[in-house]
């Protein structure tokens, strides 16, 4: 439910400039002087781009043409549908104040909104890269000249980090806006940016943070009635009490939100009515009307799967429902319904994935076509310029003509050599999206295992069980989109399998030692390669122990080297009496090729003797040093 509302910009529109009303007429008899070109406001300048086209060309040595540029780029980009124009005419901006013999502060600040208009236009073409870096040249330039809806820049970078996954650098974007005094008077952009917030921190696991920010949102509205977003509000706190397993207060703020809706001041766009339906099942489960619940989450779950894309929204809803339907199942008693539901959601997960996977490949092959494109008319450019340069000067440049060619070449080949290291690095950092996307089902697998085990048995710990599997979920899908996440966000995502399993899978005590020098906030590293070491403990070390299993993680630095150790150590039945446990169950395990795919890769783009050893001491258990790369936030 919330992933839609970030890919959704709120805050599209710009500062109007309006210095004059009256129309601006050209008069081919008029001599018309720099003063009054540049008195022309950027009002009038919307209506008369013509005009104002016609006074520059009349005189050669006017200057003001990034104005007129900025002005069509803005007039299509309201239009929505000419991005490759306005793409151009901001282009067109950035070429007439760099080519220009007199750079004046007056056309350098028009800039700021060109870069904004362009990087944002970027961001609906989906190539956020160059959204980013063009948004970051506007950012740049408002340190040198005021500009009063800088919270617009920073609000382009954030939705561009959002659509790539960095979650935590998107978050700080926000909380930057927080403070711009300005936008946030406005109660639409202050109420839109608290809930940005408040989502980023439940995303990353910081629910205290997250409330606060959800009601910090609900307290303007209610003071300015701004009642457009309480919907979302309360609902996003109904999800956080329901992951908290407070009933009341679920229902409580449920209730809220469906109030909400029906209310004339809140139309509620920015989510699907799927989960107002969830919303209302919730309720009906604890009301007494379990069958009517669960007749209304089936038709969720069917209008979902005969979707043939699937997006971000749509997996939320989807289990979200489904968990729902597992509770509703739990009160009706009907456990047979249990292992329907749960290949239901593998089938679901598993589609959802394929597609992601499809639109990363998608994505990759259309960058990598735009910048050959790109890269030929490059250089064919530079071909044309030589070729006019040799002509023109052929009799007095015949011995610097060989030097020429000799740099020109060099220059080719590094330009070669750059594009194809660029392009590598790009393959690369695919592999590693595809090869951690790869290990989630292989979690969910065995995840799924479990529950099957206590559905079996009929355990009061099934919903528990479900509902931190869950929480976990979260965290684990929100890992796997980050090419690298911080100590402390890997720790705690261990920390919980962990409690999760010993609470429900195996009886186990578990301990984590991290060094005083680490700093596990600041320090970043490749997530997901942890996992299958310590699961590999829990599922095959300790399954046919009958002593109690202990599993100890210890991190230390390795200044040397540039790595970052991970020692883990159990008291199971040793890695050589687990192999032969598996080779007796036929059990083929898939993580541990894809942890060595992984850090073959890691080592050749991080030139770092990444790898991990497994020893078995005498006295018993398992052993394992694994060894990764580490970076500085």
């Amino acid at each position: 439910m919330k992933v839609l509302l970030f890919f959704l910009s709120l805050l599209i529109f710009s500062p109007v400039f309006s210095q004059k009303e009256e129309i601006v007429v050209f008069n081919p008899e008029k001599k018309y002087t720099q003063e009054f070109i540049d008195s022309i406001g950027n009002f009038q300048l919307g209506l008369d781009t013509k005009e104002y086209k016609k006074m520059l060309e009349s005189d050669k040595s006017l200057l003001g043409w990034p104005k007129y540029y900025r002005a069509k780029a803005k007039s299509l980009y309201y239009k929505k549908e000419y991005y490759d124009s306005v793409i151009y005419y901001a282009n067109k901006g950035i070429e007439s104040y760099t080519n220009a013999k007199v750079k004046r502060p007056i056309d350098e600040e028009v800039l700021i909104e060109i870069y904004y208009r362009k990087g944002k236009t970027l961001l609906f073409l989906q190539d956020y890269e160059n959204s980013i870096i063009t948004l970051q040249k506007g950012l740049t330039l408002t340190k040198k000249y005021p500009y009063k809806r800088v919270a617009y820049i920073l609000d382009g970078i954030a939705s561009n980090h959002l659509h790539l996954g960095n979650n935590s650098t998107a978050l700080n974007y926000y909380l930057e806006i927080s403070k711009d005094s300005l936008d946030m008077s406005v109660p639409s952009s202050s109420v839109t940016t608290y809930n940005r917030i408040g989502v980023l921190y439940e995303a990353l696991g910081d629910t205290k943070s997250a409330k606060h920010y959800y009601k910090k949102g609900l307290e303007v509205s209610h003071r300015a009635n701004y009642k457009v977003m309480n919907a979302y509000l309360y609902g996003n706190l109904g999800e956080i009490s329901r992951n908290e397993q407070k009933i009341d207060s679920t229902i409580y703020y449920y209730k809220k939100a469906l109030e909400a809706r029906k209310a004339k001041e809140n139309v509620d766009t920015y989510s699907s009515p799927g989960f107002a339906v969830v919303q209302k099942s919730y309720i009906k489960i604890y009301e007494g009307s379990v069958q009517e619940a669960i007749d209304s989450l089936n038709t969720i779950v069917e209008n979902i799967k005969s979707l043939e894309t699937i997006n971000m929204d749509d997996k939320s809803l989807m289990l979200l429902a489904i968990e729902t339907l597992a509770l509703a199942y739990e009160k009706q008693g009907n456990a047979s319904h249990y292992s329907h539901l749960f290949n239901e959601t593998v089938e679901f997960l598993n589609k959802f994935h394929e597609k992601q996977l499809e639109e990363d490949l998608a994505n990759l092959e259309i960058r990598y076509q735009t910048k050959e494109k790109e890269a030929s008319i490059l250089q064919l450019e530079e071909k044309e310029t030589q070729q006019a340069t040799i002509l023109k000067q052929q009799k007095t440049i015949t011995y610097s003509l060989g030097g020429f060619l000799i740099v020109l070449l060099g220059l080719i080949v590094l330009f070669w050599r750059q594009r194809k290291l660029k392009t590598q690095y790009e393959k690369e950092n695919l592999e590693q999206r595809l090869l951690r996307s790869q290990m989630n089902p292989h979690f969910v697998y065995n995840a799924l295992n479990s529950i099957c085990n206590l559905v079996e048995k009929k355990s009061n710990e099934t919903i528990p069980y479900i509902n931190k599997l869950a929480n976990l979920f979260r965290l684990i899908l929100t890992n796997s989109r980050e090419e690298l996440v911080s100590l402390n966000d890997e720790m705690v995502t261990i920390k919980n399998y962990l409690e999760l399993q010993s609470n429900f899978y195996s009886s186990f005590d578990f301990s984590i030692n991290v060094d005083d020098d680490i700093n596990d906030e600041e320090v970043v590293i490749p997530p997901m390669l942890m996992q299958p070491f310590v699961e590999n403990a829990i599922v095959h070390g300790f399954t046919n122990n009958d002593k109690r299993g202990k599993i100890i993680i210890d991190v230390s630095k390795q200044q040397k080297d540039n790595l970052i150790l991970f020692k883990i150590s159990d008291n199971g039945v040793g890695y050589s009496e687990s192999v032969n446990v598996k080779a007796v169950k036929n059990h083929t395990s898939v993580s541990g090729d894809i942890v060595k795919e992984r850090l073959t890769i890691l080592k050749k783009k991080f030139k770092v003797n990444t790898r991990f050893i497994i020893r078995q001491p005498e006295l018993g258990g398992t052993y394992v040093e694994l060894y990764l790369p580490y970076l500085k936030d």
